[in-house]
């Protein structure tokens, strides 16, 4: 499972961290990729990872620069600068997250965010990274952008773009992330094009609930609902809940290689959990 815009962050912050964890544990989650979008938010990110492993649980690390905070910091710089810190501490980033496009209200215009992206991008080619694409409304532009990258592979969450517009990301390399934004209103569309999409293509990303000021507030979508995210999916692409979950660990491990065979899934059998 991988858990998108810190919405894990934002769930333990009003919880106690154990009793987060150990529903996760309970719902059948071993292994978290959790993405960090500032960098104040890492040490927090390591304190997470290092209390889940007491439980078995481990929480690998992506981290990223959302645009929204162009305006406090110079997120390349603020990237490249963690990224290589966190490397000579001798700790693994497993890619590169939270990166790419939105065009909401309030954030840098697109010439900016571009410029942003790009050179995110490049950090991760730089350090042999996948990436963790977030997109908002911005199918075309993120293809346009990747396009230019053919080397770098990854995973675009909250998708929210057309059926063929799917297969251009898949024949680039990159999986979907979907799951949680089953339950989404916005994830309507996503919906009605999953059943036409190889299952090898799809990833498995779950939110918080009751995330104040965004889209998903009241929603069901912290950890503890992921056999219920697991249900509707497997019955989109029409798979058995063990088979699909065997799938995207297979998924996962493609993605992510040898830095994830070391940490969440290292010395696992398939047993139908995700």
């Amino acid at each position: 499972m991988f858990d998108t815009h810190c919405h894990l962050e934002d769930l333990i912050a009003r919880q106690p961290l154990p009793n987060v964890l150990e529903r996760m544990q309970r719902a059948g989650v071993d292994g978290v990729i959790s993405v960090g979008v500032f960098p104040d938010q890492w040490s927090r990110q390591k304190e997470v990872a290092q209390a889940a492993q007491s439980l078995g649980l481990r929480v690998c690390l992506a981290y990223g620069v959302h645009p929204w905070w162009a305006d406090r910091i110079e997120p390349i710089a603020a990237l490249e600068s963690l990224v290589n810190r966190i490397e000579q501490e001798g700790d693994r980033v497993l890619a590169i997250g939270e990166i790419g496009l939105d065009f909401a209200p309030q954030m840098p215009d697109a010439e900016r965010q571009t410029e942003i992206f790009l050179g995110q991008m490049d950090v991760a080619l730089q350090h042999r990274l996948p990436v963790i694409l977030h997109e908002r409304k911005s199918a075309d532009k993120l293809l346009s952008i990747i396009r230019r990258h053919p080397e770098i592979r990854g995973v675009v969450h909250g998708f929210t773009g057309s059926l063929q517009q799917a297969h251009q990301l898949i024949e680039q390399g990159f999986y979907l992330g979907v799951g949680a934004a089953i339950t989404h209103p916005r994830a309507t569309r996503l919906r009605s094009v999953l059943h036409a999409l190889p299952v090898e293509a799809l990833l498995l990303e779950s939110d918080a609930p009751n995330q104040p000021g965004h889209a998903h507030l009241g929603e069901p979508n912290e950890p503890a609902f992921i056999v219920e995210q697991l249900n509707v999916l497997a019955e989109l692409v029409e798979m058995d809940v063990p088979a699909l979950a065997e799938r995207l660990d297979a998924n996962a491990i493609d993605l992510f290689g040898d830095r994830l065979l070391s940490s969440a899934l290292s010395g696992r059998q398939p047993s139908g959990q995700i």
